[in-house]
């Protein structure tokens, strides 16, 4: 892209930085067909969150790829050894977070219009903060938790989804451990299990919050001043010196207001509250069973008491006992915690891939 005007580049970037589209275009080069030359990228455009990128390998193959924190990576692919060579090829490429198309056709009389849907590609493009792509894993091997920082401070860390994943995978991991020490060894691994899941799902909220507005979905900022700031602070100058404060720490006023704690996605009400007024996604819609809220608070409860009583805590309701039955850590609490939270999650995502930015 470096023979497009600086202006029209960026243009293009702010056009493209949405959770679906199409682009189309003319492209001219001579060497495309050409076997002998090896890999390269024909283009790349990063627009925030997301990563759009056309390359070509050493066999011949042209791969469209998209990236984006909600979606992953995906690659289309279409072999040139089956399509006419032609200097001018005519290209497009069209994405949402249900799958890419990749379609590719030769500007010369009777050639055919090559089309390729997408898949999930085995290594990761990630935009990172500082603006640079970053590639991550590759065929055969399996990378987590993979992370870059400069100057001390992230400039790449896990996507909020791929950080539960290994929220889950730690759990599990906890979960095969062994001891002669008896029944105090279940209460440990439980009540850990259950400060490790609230911990994901406050982490996974607040990433995903953050994440969205990154993929091109425009936040009410305005409703969520009004509901996490107080009523004092709540005046006509508030969004404007926050956009002034923002712009200093070259940030976005909805990651200002988040990395300043102002909404506490610990608290299940307030995350639920934060989602609603920042991209109308309604927890209630969810599709999940009516007791998986009511479980969920449960949980972050008792989290809050293993955390500030003890690690060892042998009833976690005990204030609630009676009239309520005494709950223990036991490993069906835990089975059951990691179920609840993972469908809660699970559903959540796939309700913030949904959202289509308004224009």
């Amino acid at each position: 892209m470096k023979n497009i005007p600086l202006d029209i580049y960026m243009q293009i970037q702010e056009a493209i930085c949405r959770p679906e589209g199409t682009v189309s275009f003319m492209y001219t080069c001579k060497e495309l067909f050409d076997p002998v030359v090896g890999r390269g990228i024909l283009v790349e455009i990063p627009s925030r969150g997301h990563l759009f990128r056309i390359e070509r390998d050493e066999d011949l193959m042209i791969h469209f790829l998209h990236s984006s924190p909600g979606t992953g990576t995906r690659v289309a692919s279409i072999d040139l050894k089956k399509v006419t060579p032609s200097d001018t090829v005519f290209l497009a490429f069209a994405w949402s977070p249900k799958e890419i198309s990749f379609h590719l056709g030769p500007q010369i009389p009777g050639a055919e219009l090559i089309s390729s849907k997408g898949a999930l590609a085995k290594r990761q493009l990630r935009v990172g903060k500082d603006g640079c792509i970053y590639e991550i894993g590759g065929s055969g091997m399996e990378i987590m938790g993979a992370s870059v920082y400069k100057g001390g401070k992230p400039v790449l860390q896990p996507t909020a989804i791929d950080a539960w994943k290994e929220t889950i995978k730690a759990t599990e991991i906890l979960g095969t451990g062994k001891s002669d020490q008896g029944y105090i060894f279940e209460t440990a691994v439980t009540n850990l299990t259950l400060a490790v899941l609230v911990t994901g799902f406050e982490a996974f909220t607040k990433k995903r919050f953050l994440e969205l507005e990154q993929e091109g979905i425009v936040p009410d900022i305005d409703a969520v001043v009004n509901s996490f700031f107080p009523r004092k602070e709540r005046d006509a100058r508030t969004t404007e010196m926050l956009k002034s404060e923002a712009e200093d720490a070259q940030k976005t006023v909805l990651q200002l207001i988040v990395h300043r704690d102002n909404i506490n996605f610990q608290n299940y009400q307030k995350c639920k509250l934060a989602y609603n007024k920042a991209y109308e996604i309604k927890f209630g819609n969810l599709d999940l069973q009516s007791s998986t809220a009511e479980k969920i608070k449960k949980f972050i409860l008792y989290r809050h008491r293993i955390i500030h009583v003890s690690a060892l805590l042998g009833m976690l309701n005990q204030p609630e006992v009676p009239p309520d039955e005494p709950v223990f850590p036991k490993k069906e609490l835990a089975a059951e915690a990691i179920r609840e939270f993972g469908n809660f999650i699970e559903k959540l995502h796939e309700a913030t891939l949904k959202i289509r930015r308004k224009d």
